[in-house]
């Protein structure tokens, strides 16, 4: 009797373990969840990587021989609609995992559906520090959050490492101004900057938030004319760039560099009308640099493919494919907390750099980790790498006019 007792009992544990775990692998594919803002040069980035993951990991057996299959939805850069959006993916299509957003305010709404329907969220398109605290305050809640990307803190320190060896020590400037857009994202960024300045001996004479919706920036360049700055160091993701910097080109401004989502797209020359000449952009992984053995090859791959150089979501959320996909072939299921601990102890080298998470699910930054490079255009509408020097393809040069 008991030997039977015992048989009934290893039976059911089976069942629910395959009721568990093997319900997650049913199905002829694996459904995939991507949230982004469509039609804005960030979010159809983001949206092409993820379908050039799909068609890669496709073309190469799927993941565990299950056919990726997307399913996307629009967050319009809004938290409303970017909750709305993981929701849906999760509860009606039944997604397994959500990768994406291009904004952190949106990323952190998500945060908040996430945890109520523990459905992995691999955000790879927003930089803000608050989502790793949201994880932190509560790490049991957030446990399905992680961040394939940079943070803004490292945004920070290859762009202040830029300014500070190539404008200021070999250009000799002095006074700086810091023009930022007022979001979640670049607050921690442009305090750092500002004790980053003062720290280093230089002048702050100019720092203001703009308004997401701005279009006219010839004020703000005015004024940062009025104050004499030699650089002007400028922070963006949701502006298209290409607005102001065809103002700062026809005021003559200083040079200016830093962040601009928009700017680091091919159309960006042509839609500034060339004028972006001597501006310098931190590349987040959108430039035909070897910053992994790998990294090349997709470039031109992707070139190939969208006729267009890749965005700063690109090779983040080509990577997140395949870490995702490495940890459910280790467990052999999409059960999003089976995945966690397995994600936690990554280590991948993709397209973009070496990927291992930090206890906080962000990624570690640095040489022998991930690099971002500072481009700069040049007249012909090319680009150059002006810094990390290891990285470098050519000289940092003043605008035409300097």
């Amino acid at each position: 009797m008991k030997n039977i007792y015992w048989k009934i009992f290893v039976i059911l544990i089976s069942f629910l373990f395959v009721l568990n775990v093997g319900t997650a692998i049913a199905g002829d594919t694996i459904k995939i969840g991507v949230i982004a803002p469509f039609k804005t040069s960030s979010g159809e980035s983001l949206l092409n990587a993820a379908k050039m993951a799909a068609e890669d990991i496709n073309a190469k057996g799927g993941i565990m021989g299950k056919k990726i299959e997307l399913v996307l939805a629009n967050t319009e850069y809004k938290p409303e609609k970017g909750s709305m959006g993981y929701k849906k993916l999760v509860l009606q299509d039944k997604c397994d995992v959500v990768f994406g957003t291009c904004s952190s305010g949106v990323a952190k709404s998500v945060m908040d559906q996430m945890a109520r329907y523990k459905r992995l969220f691999i955000s790879t398109g927003a930089a803000s520090e608050a989502l790793a605290a949201q994880y932190n305050s509560d790490r049991e809640k957030y446990q399905y959050w992680f961040r394939v990307m940079h943070q803004s803190g490292d945004l920070s320190l290859a762009i202040h490492d830029f300014i500070y060896n190539l404008p200021v020590k070999k250009m000799g400037a002095k006074r700086m101004a810091i023009m930022a857009e007022n979001a979640l994202w670049t607050r921690g960024m442009v305090k750092a900057a500002e004790k980053f300045f003062k720290d280093h001996g230089l002048e702050v004479v100019y720092s203001e938030f703009f308004d997401t919706e701005t279009k006219d920036f010839t004020p703000i360049f005015t004024k940062i004319i009025k104050n004499k700055a030699d650089f002007i160091y400028e922070i963006s993701a949701h502006v298209d760039g290409a607005i102001y910097i065809k103002q700062w080109y026809d005021l003559k401004g200083a040079m200016i560099g830093g962040v601009s989502g928009t700017g680091a797209s091919d159309r960006y020359w042509k839609d500034c009308g060339s004028k972006a000449v001597g501006e310098t952009l931190i590349a987040m992984g959108s430039f035909r640099v070897a910053l992994t053995p790998k990294s090349i090859d997709f470039y031109d791959r992707y070139v190939a493919k969208f006729k267009e150089a890749p965005g700063y979501p690109t090779g983040y959320t080509y990577d997140a494919f395949h870490i995702y996909k490495a940890a459910v072939e280790k467990t052999k299921t999409t059960d999003s907390k089976a995945l966690v601990p397995i994600i936690e102890k990554t280590d991948y080298t993709g397209v973009v750099g070496r990927w291992v998470f930090t206890d906080l699910h962000n990624t570690r930054y640095g040489e022998g980790y991930r690099q971002l490079p500072m481009v700069q255009w040049r007249k012909d509408g090319s680009r150059k790498v002006v810094w990390p020097k290891n990285l470098a393809t050519g000289e940092f040069l003043l605008p035409p006019w300097k």
